[in-house]
């Protein structure tokens, strides 16, 4: 029996999701891959998908009729070889792989987070000295 899949694009999801069809062998927090269609070209290319939860069964139907109705079309799932994927086959393992994405959004944060106190602190001052 096939699910929908809900979740985001990379190793770090946040912002909008999507949604997919795949077999019941899929779980949460899994990596896999999934086909995306560019808006403007059309050209279907693959691209890692972290899943986020799961919708089966009844309600599963219903939100696929809905989704239907709406004229959304539900792509399947590609499978789970994500070291296939163009930016993964620098890696020797799917470990390694989110060991270096997690390095790279830690550090992404930690700089984000940097500019903000940095900001902070030179209007405190800029206040202070009014």
């Amino acid at each position: 029996m096939a699910k929908l899949y809900y979740g985001s694009y990379g190793h770090n999801p946040s912002g909008k999701q999507y949604v997919y069809w795949g077999g019941d062998n899929y779980r949460t927090g899994q990596h896999v891959v999934a086909p995306v269609t560019h808006w403007k070209s059309g050209k279907t290319y693959d691209t890692m998908f972290t899943i986020q939860r799961t919708s089966g069964g009844e309600m599963g139907e219903n939100e696929a009729e809905r989704l239907e109705v709406q004229g959304i079309d539900v792509k399947w799932i590609g499978g789970r070889d994500t070291l296939s994927l163009p930016s993964g086959s620098q890696y020797q393992s799917k470990a390694d792989w989110e060991r270096s994405s997690n390095m790279r959004y830690e550090e992404a944060v930690r700089q984000r987070l940097m500019s903000y106190e940095r900001n902070n602190t030179d209007l405190a001052r800029t206040r202070l000295l009014n």
